[in-house]
Formats: structure tokens, sequence, C-alpha cells
């Protein structure tokens, strides 16, 4: 009887052992969980902080352009002073605002709400001038003939470096292509008919030919991935004209916002070359811009504008155009080695202005390990009426979102 009771205590631990055992893996479990739903409750907490940290950098940024449309700021605003967005929303946009407040106006900020964010909290905020790139769009109104034929000609030009070569010879995801048929295909996509645009090969037999199929738009691009689509746009393309650093915004050459004119003021020097051979002539009728060294020329030309144009932009395209014709002397005291560049003035009006309306904002907010980023489009100077609280001015209704992306 004793061995037995031994034995049948032995059993008993055994039990308790295996219960025990089972009991650890069951709360080692639980706990497990109950830390992944923390954590997913906390990422998702700080997710939605990062979001609106996001939205206030739209919100303020939006703010910041509006001041433009105030009354007596038309002439002072040539400046391109949304570059420096990220320097004037610092105050509200990190733990240190409040201090860089006090710093800055000598009085204590304790009392003052607004200014700064909590530890860990931040966002920052990236402006980009829309109208100083190559619109795509105006391609799109096939009963505007001049206008599609400017931008294939400037687009052309825009391409034509040797630099590029690489981009057009290889193959892309869908066909290789010749540089001067993607500009083709890029019209034809958007116009609104059905004919082909110069010879384009794209049309309804191509894309129907695809898997899956569709159908080209025949109507302007509403945001720049849809460029995508087009026959012959592939990735090469895209890192070369329309995204060539995708950390830096301000690289792109290309977008479908805004008016069809070009800001001199704010335009990279690629763009204003390719603009400017498009008006170019010699003595001959000729196009000087085929020539490399005349075309190196321009392109010191433009080099010192951009110097100059930092603190001193143009009031008015005409002021340009003298800058390029060797009319401003300020440009030779930047670079004396420039010669002027002979430029077809008469069309410069409907190629270039000085002063911008629509604008790229990029925002990023950030709370601990979690980031979120918001490119919105705004106009800030819609035509259409209704979208304007009518209790307030056109200024503080912050203009017209165009466009919303949200990551």
């Amino acid at each position: 009887m004793r061995a037995r009771a031994q034995s049948q205590r032995g059993v008993a631990l055994l039990m308790v052992m295996i219960a025990l055992a089972i009991l650890t893996v069951m709360t080692a479990d639980f706990m497990e969980s109950n830390e992944t739903r923390l954590m997913t409750a906390v990422n998702h907490r700080d997710a939605v902080q990062a979001e609106y940290l996001a939205r206030s950098g739209i919100n303020l940024s939006r703010l910041l352009l509006s001041v433009q449309s105030m009354p007596g700021f038309e002439k002072a605003m040539n400046f391109p002073f949304w570059e420096y967005a990220d320097m004037m929303l610092e105050p509200f946009a990190s733990s240190e605002g409040a201090g860089m407040m006090e710093e800055l106006l000598g009085v204590s900020m304790a009392d003052t709400t607004g200014l700064g964010l909590p530890e860990g909290h931040e966002f920052s905020v990236t402006i980009v001038d829309e109208e100083s790139k190559i619109n795509i769009n105006m391609g799109a109104d096939a009963t505007r003939e001049e206008r599609r034929l400017t931008l294939v000609q400037n687009l052309s030009t825009l391409m034509e470096p040797e630099m590029y070569d690489d981009v057009f010879k290889g193959k892309d995801y869908r066909d290789e292509v010749e540089r001067e048929d993607v500009v083709k295909e890029m019209v034809d996509f958007i116009d609104g008919d059905a004919d082909q645009f110069l010879e384009a090969s794209g049309e309804e037999d191509y894309y129907s030919s695809l898997e899956p199929e569709y159908r080209r738009k025949n109507a302007p691009f509403d945001s720049l991935q849809e460029l995508h689509l087009v026959h012959g746009v592939g990735d090469d393309f895209w890192s070369a004209f329309v995204e060539p650093d995708a950390e830096d915004p301000k690289s792109r050459v290309l977008t479908v916002w805004g008016n069809a004119r070009i800001n001199v003021n704010t335009a990279p020097a690629a763009v204003l070359l390719s603009s400017l051979c498009m008006l170019a002539i010699d003595e001959q009728g000729n196009n000087p811009c085929m020539d490399l060294n005349t075309r190196e020329n321009l392109a010191n030309i433009l080099q010192a504008h951009l110097v100059l144009r930092t603190l001193l932009p143009v009031s008015n395209v005409k002021e340009f155009m003298q800058r390029v014709n060797g009319g401003d002397p300020l440009m030779l005291l930047i670079d004396p080695s420039i010669v002027p560049f002979p430029v077809q003035g008469n069309r410069a009006s409907e190629l270039f202005m000085t002063k911008s309306q629509v604008f790229s904002i990029y925002a990023e907010g950030t709370v601990g390990n979690v980031t979120r980023r918001i490119h919105a489009v705004v106009d800030t100077e819609p035509k259409i009426a209704d979208i304007i609280d009518p209790t307030q001015s056109l200024t503080a209704a912050g203009g017209r979102i165009l466009y919303w992306r949200q990551e």
C-alpha cells in the first residue's frame, strides 16, 4: 500500500509539472499577445498623431502661401520666400519651438500655446513651385495645336543631351521607344481626339494589346503617377525626368499642375535652357543651341541668373530677357566670360512669367518611430468662387486643393 501511495504521488507530481508547463506557455503567449496589441495600439496612436502633424504642416504652409495674395505684397512676392518654409515654420514644428521664439524675441514664451511640440514629435515641410516645371498638360487641348507643338519642342530639347541616351536605348518594362516618340505618346495619351498625334504609335491598338488592357485617358493628367500608363515611360524615364532625386521633390522638371508658362524666378537651369533654345535664332535663321559652345554659354548665363535672382528676382519677363540678351550689367559682374545670347523676345511672354500661384506642399509628420507623409497641391488664387467661405477673404481661405495624396 505504501509503495502504491508513493507511486501515485509521483504521478501527481508529474501531472502538476505538466500543468505548470502548459500554464507557463499559455501565460507567455498571453503576455506576448498583450504586448503585441499594446504596441499596435501605440503605433496606431502615433500614426494618427503623425498624420495630423503632417496636416498641420499643410495648413501652416497654405497660410504662408496665402500671404502672396494680400494687397501690397504683389511685387514682393516675386521673391520665392516659400523655399524657406522649413525655417519659417520651425518654431511650430519641433520641441524647441518656444525656445527659438524666446531667443528671437527676447521674451518668455512659457505661457504661450501653439508653439513647439512634445518631445519626439515633429513635422517638416517642403514647398515646390509647380510653375517652375514644364507642364505636360499643355498638350491636352487638341484645339490649340501651337501649344501642343510648343510642348513637343520644349520636351525634345530637354531630352536631347547625350547623357540621356541610355534612357531611350535600353529596354523599359513595355517597349523600346525613341526620345522623340515618347513626347508624342504623352500628348497622344491626353489629347481629346482619337487621332494619332504626329504619327504616335500609342492610341487604342497598343493599349488594348496590354494585359490588362486599358484605354488612353483623352483628358489631362490628374497626377504624375498616371505617366506610368504612357507608352514608353518606364522607370529609367521616371528617374531621369520626373523624379531625379526621390528625396528632393525640387529636382523634378515635369509637372501636370499649374499654368502653361514657366516662372523664371524659380525654374531650374535645365527647364530655362530648353525653353530659351526654342526662342533662339541666329542671323542665318538657325538655332544656335545646336552648337555645343553656344549651349554652354547659355548654361553659364542661366547659372549667373540663378545666382542673381537669389537676391534680385526679376519683376517681369522683359527684365529676364534683358539678362539673357546682355542688357543687365550685373550679369557680367557675376561671370565676365558670358556673351549675349540671341533670343526672339516676341514669344517670351507666352512661355515665361515671374509670379506663381500653384504649389506642391510635401509635409512629413513624425511621432516616435512612425512617420506619415502628405503631398498636396494648392492653387493660391482659384477662380472658382463657391469654394471660398463668403465670410472670409480669398487669402484666409488658403487656396484650393487640387491634389491630395497621403502615405
